[in-house]
């Protein structure tokens, strides 16, 4: 990558715009050249301008990165470092400048279309990923770049995430590498997060798309109140052209007011499974144990369509990616065959006996919204059957999801198995506690089982199921195809859910042959 800049461009760069506290060792300044920036000690390397950000920064970090080669830094304190500093009154806003600025806001050469919600970013983010990358194979294009949950793409590598949004530097850098590598269409997932505190400040989309919202994320450490998430949510219209809306959504007329306000919103598109006046209508919906099938109707054309994962709530995430694909100029035809060939690792993945006796239902459904859109798909697919239910919940993080998720799961079944879900620096046990407490206030009769052993809950539920004798859906939910839980700050490996429920189908099929 050929940016690259002296520090004297930077520092004035801070002063004109007014950010700059001080400016520490100014006079070595224009003898400084910096080729990288980064907030990772560890990345650093020769001409590094490093940045000093976190509540748990240490001192020593900076140390390292001179050690490391760096060459100044940017800070919201003075460190009275042996480098050049600049110090800001906020170090989030001044990273995401000071990336658009070094990468020479490389947005501009990459038509974005960016997604937020509550539910569903990451289903719909791969569903346009996916029509993206047919459509530029089809016409011999460089491959789109994708920025999610679960993977990056920046024309260059696929990398694994980390974060649902990356920090301001390595976002502005992926864009970059996409530019140089002749990259010309992204989708990305936006968080709340990115969107408070400042990560994608500066980037101009094509499309944006609001998928629906609901409390999630509400803690001392992420968002205080729902209003506080709400209009994080809602920053994402600054950022866009055109606006794609899910209308079945709660808090609508909010969404689409917040839009209508915009001044960079030129346009507002909307889709529903439920008013035939909606731009993007799905209708003659239908289902099978494998697919499921909707007209699409759309300024006078019927497009029928098929989609392999189930769901009614992945209709709407379909709708809102083959509406953000038409505004990149894709065929319906291609939007059909990409869909219909769509897979989404870990959500709304089935996994049934011969027999019809055991079905597992394994989805990445970690919050209110997407547990009772899971409960109703469950209970529509197999409606006769017992439904037992695996989950748990994050650390750290999320508190409300707790409550939400254990009444939720309360009113819809009577066996409920609860275990670990990246506890982090939490003890699982207190984190299940208060799940347990919040189904009991809905449900005095169901019957909860705790166990830390992710799959020793998973195999009670099998074993419980196998018991009783009935036709029984067990849901296994909120780590879908993740194969790692997060312990004491630790990426620990396990078997991912879904490999572990075909073991148990394998062993079931097996053992009625003996």
């Amino acid at each position: 990558m050929s940016d690259s800049m002296k520090l004297s461009r930077a520092i004035a760069f801070f002063k004109d715009n007014g950010s700059a506290t001080t400016i520490t060792q100014e006079n070595v300044a224009d003898e400084v050249i910096i080729d990288r920036i980064t907030f990772d000690s560890r990345a650093v390397t020769a001409n590094t301008l490093f940045v000093c950000k976190g509540l748990n920064f240490k001192a020593s970090y900076l140390k390292d990165a001179v050690d490391r080669g760096a060459v100044a830094y940017l800070s919201e304190q003075d460190y009275a470092a042996d480098i050049p500093g600049i110090i800001v009154e906020d170090i989030r806003l001044a990273m995401a400048q000071l990336a658009n600025f070094f990468y020479q806001s490389p947005w501009q050469d990459v038509a974005i279309s960016g997604i937020t919600g509550t539910k569903g970013k990451t289903t719909t983010a791969g569903f346009v990923n996916q029509i993206l990358t047919l459509d530029s194979q089809e016409k011999g294009q460089a491959l789109p770049g994708f920025v999610s949950s679960t993977f990056n793409y920046d024309g260059l590598e696929k990398t694994p995430s980390t974060l649902t949004t990356p920090e301001a530097m390595d976002l502005y850098e992926m864009l970059a590498t996409m530019r140089d590598n002749g990259v010309k269409r992204a989708t990305m997932e936006v968080s709340s997060q990115a969107l408070k505190y400042h990560r994608v400040d500066d980037v101009k989309m094509e499309v944006v798309a609001f998928l629906n919202i609901s409390p999630d994320h509400i803690s001392p450490v992420e968002h205080p109140t729902f209003a506080d998430y709400f209009q994080s949510k809602l920053r994402i219209f600054d950022h866009g052209k055109v606006a794609v809306i899910n209308e079945d959504t709660d808090h609508y007329e909010e969404i689409l007011k917040a839009a209508e306000d915009a001044e960079n919103i030129q346009r507002i598109v909307t889709v529903s499974r439920k008013n035939p006046a909606a731009d993007y209508f799905a209708d003659e919906l239908a289902f099978s144990e494998t697919k499921q099938t909707f007209v699409v109707k759309n300024q006078g054309e019927q497009i029928p369509m098929a989609l392999n994962v189930l769901g009614h709530f992945n209709i709407n995430n379909a709708l809102v990616a083959a509406a953000i694909a038409r505004e990149n100029d894709v065929e319906w035809a291609t939007i059909q065959k990409a869909l219909g060939d769509a897979k989404t690792d870990g959500r709304m993945e089935i996994y049934r006996s011969t027999d019809n006796q055991l079905t597992f239902v394994v989805d990445f459904a970690h919050n209110k919204i997407s547990f009772e859109e899971l409960f109703s798909s469950v209970k529509e697919m197999a409606p006769d059957n017992d439904i037992r239910i695996v989950f748990g919940s994050a650390g750290g993080k999320a508190e409300n999801r707790r409550a939400d998720m254990g009444h939720v799961a309360g009113l819809n079944t009577n066996e409920i198995y609860l275990t670990s879900d990246d506890p982090n620096f939490e003890d699982s046990y207190k984190i299940m506690a208060e799940i347990e407490e919040a189904i009991n206030g809905v449900n005095p009769d169901a019957k909860v089982r705790s166990n830390l052993d992710r799959t020793g809950s998973i195999y009670m539920a099998y074993k419980d199921a196998i018991a009783s004798g009935k036709p029984t859906t067990i849901v296994v939910a909120g780590k879908g195809s993740e194969d790692t839980i997060k312990i004491n700050g630790r990426n620990e490996f396990y078997v991912p859910d879904f490999e572990y429920v075909q073991q148990l189908i394998a062993f079931y099929e097996f053992k009625g042959r003996i």
